[in-house]
């Protein structure tokens, strides 16, 4: 079976450099990869211990930011290596001071995963959510490197647990410790042998510190002006042939939207998109008080900027899968996604306690909004958000313990 993982694991970097003329994320991807021998070997680290964390992109990173910290505040004398597998996370991580160096993660060959290790030589390698390579965590265990797996999800339907899964179970179980976020996770883990622990979803923690934090966008307000303010993150096509709709019902209705992808073509075309509506751009110096839309045409505001809305609508959930639901949870806000939420633990959650909640078509999205015009309403569902929220902070402090008991026995 490990050939065979081999063989593939080959295919897809060949696929990546085929495609890679004629897409730029795959030919960041190549690039990045080029030399990289060369710049682990150039890497500006001296002998103290190495922690070296990993995350595919920059969504899971979002994971690793509060348990980075929280190691860094116990563990001043080590340095920290980060790891992206996407260009998306390498070239967009804004949290550099809390890393010595930032690489991209080689392809899990063999001898590519035996020289990354004894080129970084960590004392800790800590893996975020689904990150599980066989032939990183073989070289790891050979070089008696502490490997830790936090905060884990798992699914029925994922390879670990079918008859024929039996080499990615051995990968899973290289792990010195797992920790995964909920009890479903767990009961799926111990099925098959292996013991973890529940630590939770350390998002909810990065999160509720980017809400903390001081941030204001002058001339935000006064464009809003006491009007029911919708936020839209990550939209996509679907969800945005729907905020038409619903801007054409509600002429009173302020709306923020930050397209996924925010190249200047698709900027422009959700611009011409609400053209009718009025529209401005983040990026301009001046507002228009009379547009209805606001298009958020730049990286990294979302995030911060879900605390001037009454409602939130996640995008991606007519596509592949919905986008970040936790970032507006912390604000307290009523919050609506489209049907393909399936894989996440929180979404499932705060459907189920009327906190969150599915929406299918345009009718089903004015349902949504209509049910939270009144102000009452708003203020009546915030101890609600905020009683679930209770339940969620603190996995970066339990992932942080874990590893600082790895490193005291290394």
């Amino acid at each position: 079976m490990r050939a065979l993982y081999n063989i593939a694991i080959r295919l897809y970097g060949l696929l990546i450099r085929l495609s890679a003329p004629f897409k730029p994320k795959a030919k960041d991807w190549v690039k990045g990869r080029q030399n990289w021998r060369e710049d682990l070997k150039a890497l500006p680290l001296n002998k103290q211990p190495i922690v070296w964390l990993h995350a595919a992109s920059l969504g899971e990173m979002e994971q690793g930011v509060p348990v980075l910290k929280a190691l860094r505040e116990k563990l001043s004398d080590h340095q920290f290596v980060i790891s992206f597998f996407s260009p998306s996370g390498y070239n967009n991580f804004k949290d550099r001071e809390l890393a010595d160096a930032i690489v991209y993660l080689p392809l899990d060959l063999p001898k590519n995963a035996r020289d990354f290790v004894k080129i970084l030589k960590p004392d800790l390698a800590i893996f975020i959510k689904y990150e599980i390579w066989p032939n990183f965590l073989k070289a790891l265990k050979k070089q008696k490197v502490k490997t830790l797996l936090a905060p884990a999800v798992f699914r029925a339907n994922q390879i670990y647990f079918k008859p024929y899964g039996g080499f990615f179970r051995s990968a899973l179980k290289a792990f010195d410790s797992i920790l995964v976020q909920d009890l479903d996770s767990l009961k799926l883990i111990n099925k098959i042998g292996l013991r973890a622990d529940i630590c939770g979803d350390s998002r909810f923690d990065q999160a509720l510190e980017i809400k903390n934090s001081d941030y204001q966008v002058a001339g935000l307000n006064e464009w809003i002006s006491n009007q029911l303010c919708l936020i839209t993150g990550s939209s996509w096509p679907k969800e945005e042939a729907l905020l038409v709709e619903l801007l054409k019902q509600k002429p009173h209705l302020k709306l923020i939207i930050a397209p996924h992808e925010v190249e200047s073509d698709n900027i422009q075309r959700v611009h011409d998109l609400f053209h009718d509506f009025g529209v401005n751009r983040f990026s301009e110096s001046t507002w228009k008080d009379q547009n209805q839309v606001l298009i958020i045409d730049n990286i990294g505001q979302l995030k911060k900027l879900y605390r001037y809305g009454d409602l939130v609508l996640v995008g991606g959930g007519f596509g592949v899968s919905v986008h970040s639901t936790v970032e507006p949870s912390v604000y307290q806000v009523p919050i609506a996604f489209g049907p393909n939420h399936k894989k996440f633990v929180e979404t499932k959650e705060m459907i189920a306690k009327g906190l969150a909640f599915e929406i299918n078509n345009s009718a089903e999205l004015s349902s949504f909004v209509e049910g939270f015009e009144n102000k009452g309403e708003r203020e009546a569902f915030k101890p609600k958000m905020q009683q679930y929220l209770d339940t969620k902070v603190g996995a970066a402090k339990k992932i942080s313990e874990a590893a600082l008991k790895h490193l005291a026995h290394a």
